[in-house]
């Protein structure tokens, strides 16, 4: 029989859990946002599984809405109304799939891709994990349905105060870790780093003779996507300190040295300057450019990061990744567009991953799922879509599912970020 145990990050987060849900619908609601930093932290493990923050938040955010009153707009209904659709039709789709695919489609395993290449494609077979999927999504679901829907409850402040937390957080951790392994002092790694879903021995790799910043993610290119991501959040949103984050995410991003970081920003940055061309911006992004450039000398992580971008394309990670991604195109055409099921097979880039999951009609859904998004933030004049542009780019790089934490933190932020909130000058 599989033990129980529960960890001192467990014990300190379920105080928390109690005190913000007794306190405020604000309180709780930034305990869930807080939540999806978490990748390396369990709060209790159950044999070799660790369960997460935002496996426990989701549930005590939705609990707690339920006690307010609400006035729901008809474009928050017809999100709400294609969430649980969405959600009916994965349940439904992936029991068609066992039923008629089992056994007979080839997958790539979950785990390690390189171990999933090296073992090579192995008969579908309907798991446990399917199930977890169908979890994960109903809790990000639900818990974005429920944020959405008492948006009133919140205070103008509360995505800058979640962008603004976030950066300081993950930079402070990272830069705490990075120093205590490439030049030595105190960390307190079984605290941080206690989630036994993981191999946590592998994720923190050496490249140039320096370890890279991770912070409390399970892969570097997550903190880098994560990073990147969260600097056009602070350009977008109004703060004071908006300089200080700028700076910081991006030396954090540099230390990552991940491709995915560095590509997602560059994608950003083309979007940007196609949609809003500002002589002031050009100039402050050559500035940047320098800084970043002599900062990279002087680590001696130049050739690293031109290593990790420019050669890419020819390394052995790329290949692997490229194979794991193209696999979902091979699963779609063998089940004739129906998908195998969510969370049924290994991926590496969402877009791929999806249509070999939940199929065409499912990948469809999705995207009306995303289209009443985009016009719920229209409606409300809230211009941050560039951002969620960046995160779907950087899924669809190297992130093969659906529940990937950062992306549900993101669409959080822009979704309870009021129009007045935003950065007049930079918000395109």
């Amino acid at each position: 029989m599989s033990s129980l145990s529960i960890t001192l990050f467990g014990v300190i987060y379920i105080i928390c859990a109690i005190i913000a849900f007794c306190r405020s619908y604000q309180a709780i609601a930034t305990l869930f946002a807080f939540s999806y930093l978490f990748q390396t932290t369990a709060i209790f493990s159950i044999g070799n599984t660790g369960f997460m923050p935002y496996l426990v938040a989701p549930v005590l955010l939705i609990v707690k809405g339920l006690r307010l009153k609400k006035d729901v707009p008809q474009d928050v209904k017809n999100i709400q109304n294609i969430s649980f659709f969405f959600i009916a039709f994965v349940i439904i789709q992936s029991f068609v799939a066992k039923h008629f695919f089992e056994g007979r489609v080839m997958v790539y395993e979950h785990g390690s891709m390189e171990a999933a290449i090296a073992k090579g494609m192995v008969p579908y077979y309907f798991s446990l994990k399917q199930c977890i999927q169908w979890v994960y999504l109903f809790l990000n679901m639900g818990g974005l349905v429920s944020i959405i829907k008492r948006r009133n409850y919140l205070k103008p402040y509360f995505s800058r105060n979640v962008v603004k937390n976030s950066i300081v957080f993950i930079s402070f951790i990272g830069l705490w870790k990075y120093v205590t392994d490439n030049f030595g002092g105190w960390f307190p790694d079984t605290f941080f780093f206690n989630n036994v879903s993981y191999d946590l021995d592998a994720i923190w790799q050496n490249v140039g003779g320096k370890i890279r910043f991770t912070s409390v993610f399970i892969e570097a290119s997550i903190c880098g996507l994560f990073l990147a991501l969260f600097w056009w959040n602070a350009l977008y949103i109004r703060t004071k300190n908006k300089i200080v984050l700028l700076t910081l995410s991006l030396i954090c991003l540099l230390l990552t040295v991940a491709s995915t970081g560095f590509f997602c920003m560059l994608f950003g940055l083309l979007i940007y300057l196609l949609k809003k061309r500002n002589a002031k911006f050009v100039i402050a992004l050559c500035v940047m450019g320098a800084v970043f450039f002599f900062v990279a000398q002087y680590l001696n992580l130049f050739d690293v990061v031109v290593d990790m971008t420019v050669n890419k394309s020819s390394s052995s990670s790329a290949e692997v990744r490229s194979k794991i991604m193209m696999s979902g195109f091979d699963i779609l055409k063998n089940t004739y567009g129906l998908g195998v099921g969510l969370g049924a097979a290994n991926g590496s880039g969402i877009a791929l991953t999806l249509l070999g999951q939940i199929g065409i009609l499912g990948c469809g859904l999705f995207g009306v799922w995303l289209y009443f998004i985009l016009k719920f933030l229209k409606n409300r004049q809230i211009k941050m879509q560039l951002c969620l542009w960046v995160v779907l780019f950087g899924m669809c790089v190297s992130v093969g599912y659906l529940s990937f934490p950062i992306f549900w933190l993101e669409l959080i932020v822009v979704c309870c970020t009021p129009s007045k909130m935003l950065d007049k000058k930079n918000a395109v």
